[in-house]
């Protein structure tokens, strides 16, 4: 790695909040470029469905369990201080835990059947679902830490869990249940009647997973929170006593940037020049290549009007001048027309032309101007403008005073009558004394 390739700074993460102040981390987490494509990956196993349902639902069980495998890992992971993306598999969580997870669902539809069979009122099988989506979340927790059904189903383990995490337990599972009926009850509905067939079942399964597991490294989080309670150094995790957690991030290099800047600014030139200083230096990375590469294309691209118009009206808005105007008068010289995208910008440029003295672009830059904007308060100024430069060369004298009396024939009432009137008169008594 080379000195100029990557620069690493260090973001802490304040784990003494309650998750929910946090929530903006955990949805980076969550579509960081280390998880993103796991859950992309996960969900286009519905496209299989129109080619088998058996083969369908027969992979749809391994992917619902790597998923639940993941979601344990990110968990374990989580609660053992790593806030980053990078996802370690945990020694605790083995292949068996989906397997596990499937035991439980069973062992709770088995409860209802049995209440069922047995009689029992759908207010008591009610209170039954509320209770086990109470405790599913501590069952989740256990389980991670332990890879142990006996503990995770532990009336007493499922206590001291939700005893020892109070406030952040509760609050976690009202947003728990929060996502399910989101996801269940508002964007099903939505996604299956406005997608089409088959990608909505995509974008269903993908927004379930993400679903999953962010309420999973949540559950992770509220476990390091209470590590002390918990008692992890016994499980072999690390100590960690500092509640600000480092998290590594992975930012571009300040030269690179400059670059990046350089080439959104149209300034090839000048970011090949750095780009080839940086390899004399010996930096080859890969991401200077792209740069190298982006240079070149944008060196090589001949621009559109549009593309020009728009970014000389954006730079005269921002009071650069000077450079509207150098690109303006380079697009005119490779024998292109110039229409700008506001006439104040034609305002602009002609005054800056008579302070740069460079006079000859402004007939060009009044092209058509009365026609394109008939009722423009800037038609006599910038025409009165131009006669005036045109009686500057003996050759277009006739011309100049052409124009100024048909601006006087034309625009009687105009502020700069008065002026133009003194003017054309002068022109008149000089062309006469002449003849």
């Amino acid at each position: 790695m080379s000195k100029h390739q990557i620069v690493t700074k260090q973001v802490l993460l304040d784990t003494s909040k309650m998750f929910i102040l946090n929530l903006p981390h955990f949805i980076k987490y969550l579509f960081s470029w280390k998880i993103l494509p796991i859950l992309g990956f996960f969900s286009l196993i519905y496209l299989l469905f129109p080619i088998s349902v058996l083969a369908y639902i027969f992979l749809n069980l391994i992917v619902l369990m790597m998923v639940y495998k993941f979601a344990f890992d990110v968990l374990a992971d989580t609660a053992r201080g790593n806030m980053t993306p990078n996802v370690r598999q945990n020694y605790l969580v083995t292949n068996a835990i989906a397997i596990k997870v499937a035991f439980i669902a069973l062992i709770i539809e088995g409860s209802l059947m049995l209440l069922d069979k047995n009689g029992f009122d759908a207010q008591i099988k009610y209170y039954f679902v509320a209770f086990m989506a109470f405790v599913t979340p501590a069952i989740y927790m256990c389980l991670a830490l332990t890879n142990s059904l006996f503990i995770a189903l532990n009336p007493i383990k499922l206590f001291h869990v939700i005893k020892i995490t109070h406030l952040s337990y509760f609050l976690f599972v009202g947003f728990w249940l929060s996502t399910i009926s989101l996801h269940e009850l508002l964007i099903n509905p939505f996604i299956f009647e406005r997608l089409p067939v088959f990608l909505n079942g995509v974008v269903s399964s993908f927004i379930e997973y993400a679903f999953l597991i962010l309420n999973f490294q949540i559950m992770g989080y509220i476990v390091f929170q209470k590590r002390h309670e918990f008692d992890l150094p016994s499980l072999g995790f690390e100590t960690i006593v500092n509640d600000s957690v480092v998290i590594e991030k992975i930012v571009v290099n300040p030269i690179y940037q400059r670059i990046n800047m350089l080439l959104s600014d149209d300034q090839a030139d000048l970011a090949l020049a750095m780009i080839s200083e940086l390899q004399k230096e010996g930096d080859h990375s890969s991401e200077l290549q792209e740069l190298y590469k982006k240079a070149m294309e944008r060196k090589l691209y001949t621009p559109t009007n549009m593309d020009v118009a728009t970014k000389v009206h954006r730079w005269l808005l921002n009071n650069e001048i000077s450079r509207a105007f150098k690109m303006v008068i380079s697009h005119l010289d490779d024998g292109k027309d110039f229409v700008e995208e506001s006439p104040d910008d034609i305002n602009w440029l002609i005054k800056y032309a008579m302070q740069s003295n460079k006079t000859i672009y402004i007939p060009i830059l009044l092209k058509d101007f009365h026609i394109k904007y008939p009722y423009h308060a800037d038609i006599v100024p910038n025409y009165f403008i131009l006669a005036k430069l045109l009686y500057e060369n003996r050759d277009t004298r006739d011309k100049s005073k052409d124009m100024l009396k048909n601006l006087i024939e034309k625009y009687p009432l105009d502020a700069h009558m008065s002026e133009i009137k003194s003017w054309y008169k002068g022109v008149k008594l000089m062309s006469e004394k002449i003849t």
